[in-house]
């Protein structure tokens, strides 16, 4: 599949009024985010063993079940992850964060939808189940014994949304100014948390790929990039949990 993080690039053409940014980004992250460690555990063990790898990516879970993912994301965002994380940024990044004026539910759902839609449709393209992969025989040619066209278009398509997403920021950097903002972390304690983050992630992805090693005489290449991306990211997820329970935890003691 493509790479979850540039599912967003989608979206980018979208990023203006009366659209939501944020509800947006969430839909465009939902299909994938039962692929996180424990909750993925928990979705096909205890709900349904389809729930990541079909259902949350057919064309009709893109008008209930994936917006219902994306609004708890989003929910999960803006009431408990977002004042950590602006807190952890540094001032420069933070100030340039607008202060968010409450949006028209309406919209709101518009926006979870349009960005479920945009990762589904990406995905048709790029999944061997795929809708148009299924329906267009172009898709399903080989290039070589072990690559077809649509998984040729999962890494290049990964690789676009990434720097499509890095080019959007630079030029929203560069027309955006910071302005002065309040309850930050002191430096020490900011590049503390990062650097916790950095180790708890690589921990978590040599944890991965020995364990899939344990499992496989013939783990090499692609598969070992996958589980460590895949460590990576249920480290990185598993700290900034960590960090947030922490925050708000202080922020409770402080009031």
């Amino acid at each position: 599949m493509p790479f979850p993080l540039a599912h967003p690039a989608a979206v980018l053409p979208l990023l203006r009024h009366p659209f939501v940014p944020s509800a947006l980004v969430a839909g465009a992250l939902a299909p994938d985010l039962l692929y996180i460690g424990p909750l993925y555990t928990f979705a096909t063990r205890h709900i349904n063993g389809n729930l990541t790898l079909t259902l949350t990516h057919e064309f009709s879970s893109a008008f209930w079940l994936d917006p219902l993912l994306a609004l708890l994301a989003l929910l999960v965002y803006q009431l408990i992850l977002r004042r950590p994380l602006v807190a952890l940024a540094p001032p420069s990044l933070a100030g340039r964060f607008a202060v968010a004026e409450r949006p028209s539910v309406l919209w709101t759902v518009v926006s979870l939808f349009l960005g479920g839609l945009t990762h589904v449709v990406w995905d048709s393209f790029t999944h061997g189940d795929g809708y148009f992969v299924q329906h267009w025989s172009f898709l399903s040619t080989s290039i070589t014994p072990a690559w077809d066209v649509n998984r040729v278009l999962q890494y290049v398509s990964s690789i676009g949304g990434v720097l499509a997403i890095a080019i959007y920021l630079v030029f929203w950097w560069r027309r955006t100014t910071a302005r002065p903002v309040g309850d930050g972390l002191a430096p020490a304690a900011r590049y503390g948390v990062l650097a916790a983050a950095c180790i708890l992630a690589l921990a978590f992805a040599v944890v991965s790929v020995r364990r899939a090693a344990a499992d496989s005489d013939d783990l090499v290449g692609e598969a070992v990039v996958r589980f460590a991306l895949s460590g990576l990211a249920s480290g990185a997820v598993a700290a900034l949990v960590l960090y947030v329970l922490v925050w708000q935890v202080l922020r409770l003691r402080r009031t």
